[in-house]
């Protein structure tokens, strides 16, 4: 028996599956994990398989549903049962022989936070020497974590080189000041993320991405990427704003819309990155995913939320939800 039972799976397999864990040994963590595809793309080609790192998240970041409750980082043994909890499932079918199967440290929680990650990721290579797995870390990219991007960068180079490994930095915005104020932790400057990648990237390796997932109020220029990043280690994603209950109660609307509009005030500046010899990608999800709960945290916030309700610990009804959104902890 493993460390999570399965309490809920949401969603289609064609498109999206997202699982809702409750630990085994604490009724009261929930965490989330995710199976998806990337249409027209068939499984045999691609999978993805999005995992939690922590229970719940520390970080706080004022768009994110995930900070609700912050229980601890998640052992070696639980990050394994998320994975397992997915693959069980298809053991037998084209998914586990797919040609590129995406492993994505990008659901609750800050992936560098924890120091069982690069262990896992170890683990994973040891376990399934023959699945093709590509890990992809999504970090705000925390200040006075080095000793950690560094045992990731030894990994990657041992394990997972020649484009088997995947770095992204959330920077939703070019302006560090208002970075600060939507993802208040102590963070990497821009010239120090800047710095980290030119020793990342090896021949044949990815590049770092750099993504702004963009809403209206997000300053964003060009020209702050090009002074400082190298095209030849960065590339750019542009993503919509997801719609999370926290960014719709702070009304922040975004510039990438998931009917594949872009504002004008975006477009304009990719173009600006792309004649600097930026490669930039404007990648935009599944509306069907996202109609599945599929951002962090929102399906957890809502089991604890009602079995709360039920115990009468809080009371029913919209406000305290909210209540607890704008807290984030209950």
């Amino acid at each position: 028996m493993g460390p999570w039972e399965i309490v809920e799976r949401k969603g289609s397999e064609e498109i999206a599956v997202v699982y809702l864990l409750r630990s085994r040994q604490d009724p009261e963590v929930f965490v989330e994990c995710v199976e998806s595809l990337d249409p027209p793309t068939p499984p045999e080609e691609k999978w993805v398989v999005t995992l939690s790192s922590q229970k719940g998240c520390p970080a706080k970041c004022v768009f994110c549903d995930a900070s609700f409750y912050y229980k601890g980082n998640l052992s070696e043994e639980e990050l394994l049962g998320q994975l397992e909890s997915i693959l069980n499932g298809h053991r037998d079918d084209d998914r586990m022989k797919s040609r590129k199967i995406k492993l994505h440290l990008a659901r609750m929680g800050e992936p560098s936070f924890n120091d069982n990650i690069p262990g896992f990721l170890e683990e994973v290579k040891e376990r399934y020497p023959e699945v093709p797995f590509i890990p992809a870390i999504a970090t705000i990219g925390p200040s006075g974590r080095e000793e950690w991007f560094g045992k990731l960068r030894s990994l990657k180079d041992e394990y997972f080189g020649g484009g088997f490994f995947q770095l992204q930095f959330s920077m939703n915005t070019t302006d560090e000041d208002f970075r600060d104020g939507i993802m208040p932790v102590r963070k990497m400057t821009f010239r120090q993320i800047s710095s980290f990648g030119k020793g990342w990237v090896l021949p044949g390796d990815r590049k770092v991405t750099l993504n702004y997932a963009l809403f209206s109020d997000a300053p964003f220029r060009a020209e702050n990427i090009i002074s400082l990043f190298d095209p030849s280690n960065f590339l750019v994603k542009l993503t919509p704003m997801n719609p999370t209950a926290a960014s719709s109660t702070k009304g922040m609307a975004s510039d990438i819309n998931f009917d594949g509009t872009v504002s004008e005030r975006v477009l304009g500046e990719k173009g600006k990155l792309e004649r600097a010899g930026f490669e930039v990608i404007v990648s935009i999800g599944s509306l069907e995913e996202i109609r599945t709960g599929s951002n962090c945290g929102q399906l957890a916030f809502a089991r604890l939320a009602k079995e709360r309700r039920e115990q009468g610990i809080i009371s029913p009804g919209g406000s305290d939800d909210e209540k607890s959104f704008d807290d984030r902890r209950f």
